[in-house]
Formats: C-alpha cells, structure tokens, sequence
C-alpha cells in the first residue's frame, strides 16, 4: 500500500508536499541518502536524523509543492503517526547532547576497528579455501560478519560515519558484502522500525504471526512455547535474508510495504551484490571442496552470526516492562505522546562501553533510538546525558547490568506474552 496523497517523487514534511527528486541534488548528503523516503512522510525521520530542531524552510522553499491532505487510514505507511513530533522536551535534549558531543560522527577508534573487522574477515574466507574449513575458523567468521552488521555497516547505513555521504554509502555497502542489503535494511530499519518503534503493524520488528511480541497480535496455541522456541529461530536468520530478499528486490517490495521507485537502481545493484555474494559464499567454496563438512562449517558461519545479530535484536525491545506504544487496535483512541519518551521506553540498555565495542554500541539501545545518527562510538558520553533527562522528565529508562540478565528478562516477557489468559 503506497501513500495515495504522493507521488514516489514526493515527501512530506510538517504537513508540506516537497519535490524530493529535485532537492535531491541539493541535499548536503547526496541524493541516494533520500531515494527510500519517496512517496512517504518523513517528519518523524527529519527530527530523528538532523541535529537542528526546526525545519529549514527556507532551504526546501524552492521545493515546495502544495499543503499535504490529511491521512487517509491508520498507519504510518499512510501518514499517520503515533507519536508528538519535535516538542520542547526532545529540543532540549538535543541541546544537551549537542554539548556533550560537539562532533557526532566516526573517530579513529572506529576506523580502527572498521579495518581490523574488514580485513581479518576476508582473510578467514581466503584462508578456508585455501588450506581447508574447520568449524573453529567458520564460528569466528559468523562472529565477525555479525561484527560488520552490528558495528560498521550500522553506522554507515544510519549516516552516522561521516558528514560526507559517499563515505556512509561506500561503509554502508559493507551490508550486502555480508549478504545483505544496504537498501533493503535502510526501508525496514531506518523508514519503519526506527520511526515507529514498538508501534503494532507499523514496527516490522513486532508484526508477525510466528512470535507474538506485542499485545495486540492475534494469540495463537504455538504462541505458549515462544519463549523456548525463539532462540532456535535466531540462527535461522541469515539463511532467510540471503534468500529471501531476492524476490523483495526483484518486486521492490519489503516488509509488506512499497519500496520507493527512486531507489530502483538501488535495487538493481544490490541484486547483483547479492548474486555476487551467494557466488563467493557458497558455490566457491562448495566446488573446491565439495563435501558435507563444508556445508556444515557454512552452517555453522551462519548460525553463530545468526545468533550473535538475533539475541541483540530480540532483547532491545521486548524486555519486562518494554511499553506497547498502542493500548488498542482502534487507532482512533490512541492518545499521542512525545517520540522521545517512548522511544525511551521501548527500548533497553545493557552493559557497558565493553559490551558497546563488540556490539557496535547497540547495547546502548535507548541512547541509538534518540540518535541514530550519532556514531556509537560516542554512546558511552551519550548516556548519562540522556539518564539525566530521563530524570528531569520522570521517563522511566530500564538499565540492565549484564547481557545474562537482558536476556532472562526477554524470556519473561515473551513468555507473558506467550500466555493469552494474562493478555487480552
């Protein structure tokens, strides 16, 4: 379903229809940085990714194009949001954090890292070719293609890498070098989940009939053993986003929501980034060794990465406690409230800056919701800044000392929600 009020050229913000594809050229991080919000209301995104607290209308002036109708259903895919947009509490943290952090983006430390991950990766592919696979040599590499995912191609993709955007793309394509999509993951991640977190049927992150991760998905009987069930899924993950996401490319359709037409070149080269990775990563190795030890020691690349990305997705959201953004299916009855706050309060941190370097900052997951546009490199200075607002604005921030106990709470929660007498 596609916003009937645009055209794929179009975006709207604060209530004004703008001619995307010709502020495109103009755009201080390159066209490609804005292809997936054609046909879309990117408010919400604005605020979420840019620093400065109003709109620059005089910048988009020249770009206007007429007063944007009113929603037409209760979805964000049609413009309807859930949330209170820009208010004076998120402008000040805003201002609070623009002290703390006078240069959001990668330091040193990140390229460091970015290279040392890069390089030991590909030499571990080369290396099992060369002199043969053991499971020791694929377990590492799946921990280090999760690395990729989590510490590089995520800031990259956020545009947290650099102010230049070529420097995100060319570190954001390190996303289909794992075998995914650059593409793909902006329109799920950064258009749907990042915008409305938490929200049920706009959150691809929580809609679904496999796991019941919110309240108001329709209970299932399988839904009793999800709390077990969903961690043996988890290393399942990679296999399906190989594969899977070829026909989403093909169709230009992902997450049961419409991909712009203006990221179809896109689109087209990540298909062949794809045909290109399933090449080097399966059939390479299979034609010289061709046996079934080899695809066991693929399997097992997979499943640790699988795993490593699964449990630190599944644990940031769904947590005892995590808050259902909508109370009722009847949007109508929704009270809106501040982005900011339930950003908050969707969201868990664990651990430390320890935990953050190996997991791309992503343990600090309150603290890359209210800014994913800040390198995580920096979420260690982040987080007492945004504890003492929490404070100040009585926001309940839930804070997990180890990864051990996140998870037992994620097992909880699922297990609650697994239980249709408890939830109704």
């Amino acid at each position: 379903m596609a916003d009937p009020r645009l055209k794929q050229n179009e975006v709207i913000l604060e209530g004004w229809v703008y001619d995307l594809d010709a502020f495109g050229s103009k755009h201080p991080g390159g066209a490609g940085a804005l292809n997936m919000f054609g046909g879309s209301d990117a408010t919400t995104h604005y605020y979420m990714l840019h620093p400065h607290q109003q709109i620059r209308t005089k910048a988009l002036e020249p770009f206007k194009l007429r007063k944007a109708e009113s929603p037409t259903g209760p979805k964000a895919e049609l413009g309807d949001s859930a949330f209170l947009l820009n208010t004076q509490a998120y402008q000040d943290l805003k201002q609070r954090v623009r002290k703390a952090i006078p240069y959001q983006f990668a330091t040193w430390e990140w390229y460091v890292k970015a290279v040392a991950i890069m390089g030991l990766s590909a030499y571990l592919e080369y290396d099992s070719v060369a002199s043969g696979f053991a499971f020791w040599k694929s377990a590492i590499l799946g921990v280090l293609m999760a690395m990729i995912g989590l510490c590089i191609q995520h800031d990259a993709n956020h545009g947290a890498v650099s102010p230049k955007g070529w420097v995100n793309r060319v570190w954001g394509f390190t996303q289909d070098w794992i075998g995914g999509s650059a593409l793909l993951w902006k329109h799920h991640h950064v258009l749907m989940h990042h915008a409305e977190t938490n929200v049920e049927g706009d959150d691809p992150d929580i809609t679904g009939e496999l796991i019941r991760f919110n309240k108001l998905t329709t209970w299932k009987g399988h839904h009793k053993w999800q709390a077990f069930y969903t961690w043996f899924l988890l290393p399942l993950l990679p296999l399906s986003w190989h594969f899977k996401e070829i026909y989403d490319l093909s169709v230009m359709r992902h997450c049961d929501r419409k991909m712009s037409s203006m990221a179809r070149q896109e689109a087209l080269f990540a298909l062949a980034f794809r045909f290109v990775f399933i090449f080097r990563f399966y059939a390479i190795p299979l034609y010289f060794h061709p046996s079934l030890h080899t695809a066991a020691c693929i399997l097992t690349c997979l499943g640790v990465g699988g795993a490593y990305l699964g449990v630190n997705f599944v644990i940031s959201h769904n947590f005892e406690g995590a808050k259902s953004v909508l109370n009722t299916a009847d949007r109508a009855k929704h009270t809106r409230r501040d982005w900011a706050f339930d950003q908050v309060e969707t969201s868990s941190t664990v651990g430390g800056r320890i935990l953050g370097f190996f997991h791309g900052g992503l343990n600090y997951q309150i603290e890359h919701h209210l800014f994913p546009r800040i390198s995580h490199v920096h979420y260690h200075k982040l987080q007492p800044v945004v504890q003492q607002w929490c404070l100040d604005n009585k926001i309940k921030y839930t804070y997990y000392k180890s990864l051990p106990e996140n998870i037992a709470s994620c097992y909880k929660h699922l297990s609650m929600l697994g239980n249709a007498k408890q939830i109704g």
